[in-house]
């Protein structure tokens, strides 16, 4: 059995090689001492004269009213991490038949071709966490990665794909095998294209594991 279209992608993401750029900064703290002279207070010196009567004190009394401004309350400022949405865990669910997945896979092909990462990865998360968990990249990665294997035509072909039940391979309980022959498109694809893909029921849906 050839290797899966998924896996395939997996691997030509991980060719992908990130130059990692160190760079160094040093700081020097010049702590130049500034000679401060203390200018020495000057004193002053009483008068010899006699001094005339005080005078009754004049000096306005201090206000005792308190500031009416409020202490300011900084602005919380709300997180704008986007977090992507998880794959429906059987929310909507199908029957564990051939038919329900071939229709699951169809889903998949569509999404392939209009590159919907986020159905790619809901359907064919298993397979691209085993994948990830091999080394390779995360689903968010490799599902755009593989979209971009093909050209215009076969992404437009893979938009009305279908696939012929006569082809796909059931004998096995909870698992189905597509072949890349089994895709009904406007293309011809191969095995060295697509190759066999495996789906699996868990959870009460079909899934592409392989």
């Amino acid at each position: 059995m050839s290797c899966s279209f998924v896996r395939r992608a997996a691997v030509l993401s991980s060719g992908v090689v990130l130059a990692l750029t160190a760079s160094g900064c040093g700081s020097s703290d010049d702590d130049p001492s500034a000679g401060e002279t203390d200018a020495p207070a000057a004193t002053s010196s009483a008068s010899s004269e006699p001094s005339a009567e005080p005078e009754p004190s004049t000096e306005p009394e201090p206000s005792d009213t308190p500031s009416s401004t409020p202490p300011e309350t900084p602005a919380a400022t709300p997180t704008a991490a986007e977090t992507p949405a998880a794959p429906p865990n059987g929310a909507g669910g199908s029957p564990e038949t051939t038919e329900a997945a071939i229709a699951r896979f169809e889903t998949f092909l569509h999404a392939l071709g209009a590159n919907d990462v986020t159905t790619m990865c809901a359907i064919a998360g298993p397979a691209a966490a085993q994948a990830e968990a091999d080394g390779f990249g995360p689903c968010e990665s490799t599902m755009p990665m593989m979209a971009g294997m093909l050209s215009e035509e076969q992404s437009a072909a893979l938009s009305t794909a279908t696939i012929d039940p006569e082809l796909v391979d059931d004998s096995s309980p909870g698992q189905v095998v597509v072949p890349a022959e089994a895709i009904v498109a406007d293309v011809t694809f191969t095995a060295d294209q697509l190759g066999d893909t495996v789906l699996a029921y868990q959870d009460g849906d079909w899934f592409v594991v392989d």
